[in-house]
C-alpha cells in the first residue's frame, strides 16, 4: 500500500475496506443479491487522502471510517429504493440503463469539487460507472446523508439534466423533488420503507449524537441537587461553561469556590463521552437549588422545547440541529 498514506489510515484501509469480512464487503454482496448486478466500490486512497487530509488533521483515524460510512449508506440507500415497491418505476429505468452496459458495475469513490459541502452520487454515461463525491466538509448527520441520496437516486433520470439525461448533483443536493406517479399512488395504502442502518456504517458516539436530532435534555431535581442528562454534549458543555463563568463565589470558602460546583460527567455508555452534568453546592446550605434560571436558559438560549414534566423531571427534545 502506497507510502503517501499514514500508518494509521493504511491498517483502517487493510482492516475496514479490504478485508473480506468488512461492512463494504457485505454491502456489495447484498446489493447483487437484489439488483442482480455486482456494483464494485473503487478508491484511489493516495488522491483522495491528498484532497481530504486537511479536514482531518487532528485526527486521522476518522478518515476511513467516514469513507466507509458513506460507502455503506449509498449501498443501504440505494438497496431501500429497490425493495420499496413505490419505486418500480425507477428500479425499472435503472436496469434498463445497466443491462445495457456490463454486470461488472463500479462506484467510484473521489472528492468532491468545488465548495461542496455535502456528499453526492451520480452516473457517468460515458464510464458507465456510479460516482460518490466525498466533499471536504464537516461530515453530515445520518438524516442527511439519507436524504441527499435520495435526492440524487431520485434526479439520476432527470430528462433536463446533464450528462445524458443523468443528475449532476456535485455541488448542488438541496434540490427540491417530487415524488414519483409511482410513489405517490403508493403512498396512500403503504407505508414508508427504510432500512437498518448497518453498524460500522453509523458514525462514533461523539460525532454520531452531535448530528443526531432530535436531542434529547432531562432535568431532574434530586434535592437538593440538579442533574442533567442530555444526548448533545455541545449543549451541556455550554451549561457549564456559562454557569461556571458567571458563578457566585461563597464569601464563606477560604477557597472562593462558587456557591454551586456544576461538572460535566463521563458516560457509561462509552469513553470519551459526557452526557450528564451535576450540579450541587460546594457546602453550606442542603436545601433545593432553585432551577429557574437552568430551565429559561435550556429553552430560551439552546432552543429546546419541553415535551413532558411530573413535577421534578422534566423531558426536553429540540429537533434543530446545533454547531
Amino acid at each position: 500500500m502506497s507510502k503517501e498514506l499514514p500508518l494509521k489510515v493504511r491498517v483502517d484501509i487493510r482492516d475496514q475496506w479490504d478485508s473480506a469480512n468488512s461492512s463494504v464487503h457485505e454491502s456489495v454482496s447484498s446489493l447483487t443479491k437484489i439488483l442482480g448486478h455486482t456494483v464494485t466500490p473503487t478508491v484511489t486512497w493516495p488522491t483522495l487522502w491528498g484532497a481530504l487530509k486537511d479536514q482531518f488533521a487532528s485526527d486521522n483515524s476518522s478518515f476511513v471510517p467516514l469513507v466507509v460510512r458513506y460507502t455503506i449508506a449509498w449501498y443501504e440507500r440505494l438497496m431501500g429504493r429497490l425493495e420499496n415497491p413505490a419505486h418500480e418505476q425507477w428500479t425499472d429505468q435503472l436496469l434498463t440503463v445497466i443491462t445495457e452496459r456490463s454486470k461488472a458495475l463500479t462506484l467510484h469513490i473521489e472528492a468532491s469539487e468545488g465548495g461542496a459541502n455535502l456528499p453526492s452520487t451520480k452516473w457517468n454515461a460515458k464510464l458507465s460507472t456510479f460516482q460518490l463525491f466525498i466533499p471536504k466538509a464537516d461530515p453530515v448527520s445520518q438524516i442527511k446523508l439519507d436524504s441527499t441520496y435520495d435526492k440524487c437516486f431520485e434526479n439520476l433520470f432527470n430528462s433536463d439534466a446533464k450528462d445524458e439525461g443523468w443528475a449532476d448533483l456535485a455541488t448542488d443536493t438541496n434540490v427540491s423533488v417530487a415524488p414519483t406517479t409511482g410513489a405517490a399512488a403508493a403512498s396512500a395504502d403503504r407505508p414508508y420503507m427504510s432500512r437498518l442502518p448497518v453498524l460500522d456504517g453509523l458514525a462514533r458516539p461523539p460525532e454520531l449524537f452531535k448530528t443526531t436530532s432530535p436531542y434529547i435534555l432531562i432535568v431532574e431535581e434530586r434535592s437538593p441537587n440538579i442533574v442533567v442528562q442530555g444526548s448533545h454534549e455541545p449543549s451541556l458543555e455550554l451549561i457549564v461553561a456559562y454557569l461556571t463563568k458567571w458563578g457566585k463565589a461563597n464569601p464563606n470558602d477560604s477557597q472562593k469556590r462558587n456557591m454551586l460546583n456544576v461538572q460535566l460527567v463521563e458516560s457509561e455508555y462509552c469513553y470519551g463521552v459526557f452526557d450528564t452534568v451535576m450540579i450541587e453546592r460546594n457546602m453550606g446550605r442542603r436545601d433545593a437549588i432553585n432551577p429557574v434560571m437552568l430551565l429559561a436558559f435550556i429553552e430560551g438560549v439552546l432552543g429546546y422545547e419541553l415535551v413532558s414534566t411530573d413535577g421534578y423531571r422534566r423531558t426536553y427534545s429540540s429537533k434543530t440541529l446545533l454547531k
